[in-house]
């Protein structure tokens, strides 16, 4: 029997269930929870430093998909959709100087509360204009009057690409920005590369409704990013126990951890969560996992195609050569956690997110 949905229950549902598997379950009751909502939440949507593939990703959202989510579910007495943006750049219908004045009557806020999202690293000044408006002004100002922040993409949590280094325009995440200039606002970030359109459906639904979102040390949700791909999630973890591995993308059955997965370092729901209406992931589909959950990626996980540290041996042996049997998935399972024990360990020394 199905538990009902509760503001209570809500994020602990997605954790248990898993963000597609919740989505298709809860549908009907994430629109009425939010319909019944009285005080409307205003979006604003602004795109930084980024390839604008998290806005592609949200587009693509399925369970309700973006149809339904800006034109059908309608918030309390309002008579607006839940997201209808007051303002986003890529697939706002308006543009030039209407576009901008539906921005500044955004920030004016005169009924209901506020959402900001921010697509994209924040660079240094000049690198980035709108409007003829520095793009640090626009999300300061937004920032200063928003009841809720939202960093979608691996950009906007933690630099993504733009920051990697030599990084000349002086890239960095939105809560290292928000922090320099003195705005001491939770922020939600919600990596990836490109964030996942369900994640966010999942969150912009909790914070409207209020339910508790629980983040970890970097502002994750833990209920989306709390779990250890590869020790619990990943499908190819009994073939990494028997010491199967293919040796170049795509070819053959087996698991990806010699061709450079970086998965016993990546905490995410992608196996469970999967692409494209559920179809596949990067490590189903022949490719490591590069980790672009992770604050310090890509520089931390470069080169992608290059195996982890090795992992200690255990009574002369590796994971490469082990057998089946509880004696190698014993083995191989002390090593991982030394080996994420030792990156985890050289992260903290080297950076302070």
């Amino acid at each position: 029997m199905m538990m009902s949905l509760t503001r209570r229950n809500f994020m602990k549902l997605v954790a248990a269930m898993g963000a597609s598997a919740f989505l298709s379950a809860y549908k009907g009751d994430i629109v009425r929870a939010v319909e019944a909502k009285k005080d409307y939440w205003h979006i604003c949507w602004l795109n930084g430093a980024a390839c604008t593939g998290c806005t592609v990703s949200f587009a693509q959202a399925s369970n309700p998909d973006l149809v339904q989510i800006l034109t059908e579910i309608i918030v309390g007495t309002s008579g607006l959709p839940i997201a209808l943006p007051d303002y986003m750049e890529t697939i706002h219908p308006a543009s030039g100087t209407l576009a901008e004045k539906l921005k500044e009557r955004w920030k004016a806020g005169e009924k209901g509360k506020r959402i900001l999202v921010v697509e994209g690293a924040v660079q240094k000044p000049g690198y980035c204009v709108v409007a003829g408006k520095d793009f640090r002004e626009h999300v300061r100002e937004a920032a200063e009057v928003a009841d809720a922040i939202v960093a979608v993409g691996q950009c906007a949590t933690f630099g993504g690409i733009p920051a990697a280094n030599p990084n000349p325009t002086g890239a960095m995440g939105l809560s290292e920005f928000l922090r320099e200039e003195g705005i001491a606002k939770p922020v939600i970030n919600l990596p990836l590369c490109p964030v996942n359109g369900e994640h966010v459906v999942i969150i912009l639904s909790a914070v409207i409704m209020g339910a508790k979102i629980d983040l970890d040390e970097h502002g994750r949700p833990k209920a989306l990013f709390g779990t250890n791909m590869h020790d619990e999630l990943c499908p190819y973890r009994p073939l990494y126990d028997r010491g199967v591995f293919i040796e170049e993308p795509g070819n053959g059955d087996g698991c990806r951890f010699k061709i450079g997965c970086k998965g016993p370092v990546a905490f995410t729901d992608c196996p469970s969560r999967r692409w494209n209406g559920k179809t596949s992931y990067c490590v189903e589909a022949g490719a490591p996992c590069i980790a672009c959950s992770e604050p310090g990626w890509p520089d931390k996980f470069s080169p992608f195609y290059a195996e982890l540290p090795s992992i200690p041996s255990f009574l002369g042996l590796n994971p490469t050569t082990l057998g089946a049997g509880i004696f190698g998935a014993t083995a191989v399972g002390i090593g991982v956690h030394a080996v994420r024990r030792k990156l985890r360990g050289e992260k903290d020394e080297q950076d302070s997110y």
